[in-house]
């Protein structure tokens, strides 16, 4: 992912930031039964006729020599824990949508279960948050809509990001201390499920993981995990297809490592790792934090790399080769995702239009030396084709980094295991007012009809969903909730998605105005991915 995107994604953490609970219409009564865990007993509270059960911490706090180490198990405690409140977020700077926070205890996860459970064990939903591995955190999104309507046991974790999640130095490698720590923070909150969700009324044999734009891309980097394998039994990747901030090369990130910790005093070589952990959480995230400059010549990324422990290749190369965890797949993008980001990096920023200055920049990163190709991708994102340049920019930012690879993705999967691919087109999705550009079908949109709650953060209220909206909401939490507890996401009510295959139309429109099924190649044609297909 190239650093100005990066930034972007960074910013808006990943697009979406749901109001937290207490911020949102809820109305909490009577408590909820105490819950005995193996680590002690936990309380909780009832909000909507949901269970909820949160800030329960399923590893160890990774700070002093814990720092940047695998996460180890978490302590027991005496008594009953209060689960009534959110755990703190973890280590991260200021962005739109995320408040700033220099705290490392933070690796908590929050139970919701809807509270006429009964006897029956309901299928788990585990939620990975996007914010481009440097920001977000459990605590931004409500989970109890999805467990009450979608009958599931719905699970979110926070987890390491930025230099705190994905930090290789020489001495951790010599160590064989995987630098994809957020990565392995998640599998571990996946290994609490597997022994807890059980006490709680959660279906442990039916786990389905899913997340949005970096939390959809980890869904796929589980999916080619070793370390994953068994953890769970459906994946869900909303707008995170597997080349999504997945290129960094160890050696890169090593070099970044290292030159982080002489910009923090700590000189290279024996004894640089020991000094950067006697450093404050808060000097270690303002040396990190992405600011499009450099350190020393590298640039600041924060992300997975192929360590060969948690990652053992390229992912959307091990999904081509069939080289995954064989579970049944949901994959999807929305229809104008790189508005978004044209809206928050340039007309927020600047109060201005994109300029043609603007998108010959971004073309020649893509391109390279390939002068063909940059010709092409000039001519075809053009104020001619598209009405605006900035509209012209977004559908290129759209095309490059995220349908074209969730549609490479879904055909490769497709070919070994149950696939279900959509696109959300719903045009007047509740957003942010842009001056300069209808946001439409933006990154992130889907989360406020799947969580029914409105996503984006603004100085005023935004409208609430109306009627034809509600109705897609809803279908789209029945979707996911029957697909977490069969791997199907169909009942015996229209309209049908049917599984995905490449020779026929078979892809599922979500919008307010119909429910439609297209087919790939109009799917192509619409985001010019035949450009990208030798990238």
């Amino acid at each position: 992912m190239r650093q100005q995107t990066l930034h972007f994604l960074a910013s808006w953490a990943a697009g979406a930031a749901l109001c937290s609970s207490a911020n949102a219409d809820t109305v909490a009564t009577a408590s909820p039964p105490i819950v005995q865990t193996s680590q002690g007993a936990i309380s909780g509270k009832l909000l909507n006729a949901v269970r909820t059960y949160l800030g329960i911490p399923y590893a160890a706090p990774p700070v002093g020599e814990l720092r940047w180490q695998s996460p180890q198990a978490p302590a027991a405690w005496s008594g009953t824990r209060d689960g009534s409140a959110f755990g703190q977020r973890c280590a991260q700077p200021l962005s739109i949508v995320s408040p700033e926070s220099v705290n490392e205890d933070c690796l908590f996860l929050n139970v919701h279960v809807p509270d006429d459970i009964g006897s029956s064990k309901l299928p788990v939903m585990v939620w990975i948050h996007g914010g481009a591995f440097l920001s977000g955190s459990a605590a931004d999104y409500d989970m109890t809509t999805l467990a009450r309507k979608g009958r599931a046991v719905v699970v979110s974790i926070n987890y390491r990001v930025g230099a705190f999640g994905f930090f290789r130095q020489p001495e951790l490698a010599a160590q064989n201390v995987s630098p994809n720590l957020g990565l392995q923070d998640q599998q571990a909150a996946l290994r609490w499920v597997q022994s807890q969700i059980s006490q709680f009324g959660g279906d442990p044999s039916r786990v389905t993981i899913f997340g949005h734009s970096a939390g959809g891309a980890s869904t796929c980097l589980h999916l080619v995990s070793p370390q994953s394998k068994d953890l769970f039994h459906r994946a869900i990747a909303q707008s995170g297809p597997c080349n999504l901030l997945t290129d960094a090369t160890p050696t890169s990130m090593e070099a970044q490592s290292v030159a982080l910790g002489a910009k923090l005093g700590c000189a290279e070589g024996p004894g640089q790792l020991a000094c950067m952990r006697q450093k404050s959480a808060e000097e270690i995230m303002r040396a990190s934090v992405p600011n499009g400059n450099e350190i020393n010549g590298v640039n600041i990324r924060w992300t997975p790399v192929q360590d060969g422990l948690t990652l053992t290749g390229n992912p959307a190369r091990q999904v081509r080769d069939g080289q995954f965890n064989r579970v049944p797949v949901i994959i999807g993008t929305t229809h104008d995702e790189g508005r978004l980001f044209v809206g928050a990096e340039y007309h927020q920023a600047n109060q201005w239009f994109v300029t043609r200055a603007d998108v010959n920049a971004y073309v020649n990163k893509i391109a390279g030396s390939d002068t063909a190709l940059a010709k092409k991708l000039t001519s075809t994102y053009s104020f001619w084709h598209y009405g605006t340049l900035d509209k012209a920019f977004s559908a290129m930012l759209t095309d490059y980094f995220f349908s074209c690879g969730a549609m490479a993705d879904t055909e490769a999967l497709s070919r070994y295991v149950p696939t279900f691919n959509y696109e959300f087109t719903e045009p007047n999705s509740p957003a942010p007012t842009d001056p300069l550009m209808a946001l439409g079908a933006f990154h992130g949109a889907e989360l406020t009809f799947l969580f029914q709650r409105n996503m984006i953060a603004t100085p005023t209220p935004l409208p609430p969903l109306n009627a034809a909206q509600q109705r897609l909401a809803d279908l789209m939490v029945r979707y996911w909730g029957r697909f977490a507890a069969t791997g199907n996401p169909n009942t015996f009510l229209p309209p049908y998605w049917p599984a995905f295959q490449a020779q026929r139309p078979s892809s599922l429109k979500l919008d307010s105005s119909g429910i439609s099924v297209f087919g790939s190649p109009a799917f192509k044609k619409d985001h010019q991915c035949d450009l990208y297909e030798r990238l």
